[in-house]
């Protein structure tokens, strides 16, 4: 069978042969329904305790209600997650909690002087909705301060719901006198209320890019201790790229310099800088197709042979009279050294 590293196995059944059917078995008492709960209980109220260790950012349960401070759970770079709930609906559900105890402590004193106020019928269905909303808030905030372990603000998170339930119904007890429109205009000022502040807490709740003078706005309490130095200031812009132009090769331009000796002018290529490009092509130059071909198809020149043995003529008698001057220099220069021998 395969093994895997921290594998945790449960024997269901174990048979073992050599054991005597005779031999006594050791049998357990099936707990009910009620003791499993308390011994569930039991367990998780001694495991949480045991957890004493502190936390930069535990906080008690007394600072929960109006939400004094959060929790970070994340940061890189210019983004950063933090655990803090919408303030409108936060204050709000914990006002709701508050105003229900104010009013039932002025309607016990009230009843204890003999008024029976019952508030236009709507006395009975306050406590038993708004009531009891209320009290499920407290048995899930009160138990808390017996811990001694670390805390943090997502424990408040099951008496919150219990808390915004509150305030949804006592909303609608003290507005059902208004008119419809009076109830619509403030159904829709809290809506536009709670969206606006969503988006403003969405950059830390999603962890989205935002701007430190947005960041500094947004703390409402000196206790909200997210970091907005880690946003971008809105005034500082962010480096441009430079536009990536296409690899062209430059292509020199020609310039005309001195003519050569033929009399053309020399074609010296130089590039944008000004500078002599080496090796430079030719420049190019009109060419006539037709012209060409006109020039092929020209007549050769006429030879006149006349004329050319006249004048080879005039070069053998040239060629002649130079030979015989030289002769007798030559044969007087020997004669002179013949005589000087003899001597």
């Amino acid at each position: 069978s395969a093994k895997f590293p921290k594998t945790l196995w449960r024997i269901e059944s174990n048979v073992n042969e050599k054991i005597p059917k005779s031999a006594p078995l050791a049998e357990y008492r099936r707990p009910s329904l009620i003791e499993k709960v308390l011994e569930a209980t039991a367990v998780m109220w001694r495991v949480n305790n045991g957890l004493t260790k502190s936390h930069p950012y535990e906080s008690r349960p007394h600072t929960w209600p109006w939400m004094r401070r959060g929790m970070a759970f994340w940061g890189a770079d210019n983004r950063s997650i933090y655990l803090l709930g919408t303030p409108i609906i936060w204050w709000l559900s914990f006002g709701t909690v508050v105003i229900f105890a104010g009013v039932q402590v002025v309607l016990f004193f009230r009843d204890r002087r003999g008024f029976r106020d019952r508030l236009l019928g709507a006395r009975e269905r306050y406590m038993e909705s708004v009531g009891f909303l209320s009290i499920g808030w407290v048995l899930h905030w009160i138990p808390f301060f017996l811990m001694g372990r670390q805390l943090f603000l997502h424990h408040y998170l099951p008496a919150l719901w219990l808390a915004i339930l509150a305030l949804v119904g006592s909303i609608d007890l003290f507005t059902r006198r208004l008119s419809r429109k009076v109830r619509q205009v403030i159904m829709f000022a809290l809506l536009l209320a709670t969206v606006r502040m969503y988006f403003q807490y969405s950059h830390i709740a999603y962890g989205s890019s935002w701007t430190r003078e947005g960041c500094e706005r947004s703390k409402w309490l000196k206790s909200w201790d997210y970091d907005c130095y880690r946003f971008p200031e809105m005034s500082a812009k962010a480096p441009v790229a430079p536009a990536l132009k296409p690899n062209v090769p430059e292509i020199p331009m020609p310039t005309m310099g001195a003519p050569d000796i033929g009399g053309q002018p020399v074609a010296i290529m130089r590039n944008k800088n000004g500078e002599v490009v080496a090796n430079a092509p030719p420049p190019a130059q009109n060419f006539d197709p037709l012209e060409h071909e006109n020039k092929l198809n020209e007549p050769a020149p006429e030879i006149h042979q006349d004329h050319l043995n006249s004048n080879s003529a005039k070069l053998d008698l040239e060629m002649k009279k130079k030979a015989t001057t030289v002769e007798p220099a030559n044969n007087a220069a020997g004669s002179d050294e013949h005589v000087a021998g003899e001597h």
